[in-house]
């Protein structure tokens, strides 16, 4: 379910991290020591290039557990807004 645009309002960003330019892999691990590192329920902007990134970086934080708030383009790129979840455990 995505929230409604009333539901965002006043949502703070706790954290911003820019990937673009860099390859999907290593911009994913960047945004995952990242959410790592910040409280659960913690928001984190993320701007990552079109293509490859946003095919494989958003699909792959969802995987872990991350909440994917908001996906909405950027002067270059796309912005995410993810909030910190508990990381799933098998």
């Amino acid at each position: 379910m995505i929230p409604s645009s009333s539901s965002l309002r006043g949502l703070k960003v706790d954290q911003s991290l820019d990937v673009r330019g860099q390859a999907s892999p290593d911009g994913y691990r960047q945004a995952v020591e990242r959410l790592r590192a910040m409280a659960e329920d913690d928001v984190l902007e993320l701007y990552i290039d079109e293509g490859e990134a946003l095919n494989a970086v958003p699909f792959a934080l969802r995987a872990e557990g991350h909440e994917i708030l908001v996906s909405e383009p950027a002067s270059s790129g796309v912005r995410l807004l993810v909030k910190r979840r508990a990381l799933l455990t098998a």
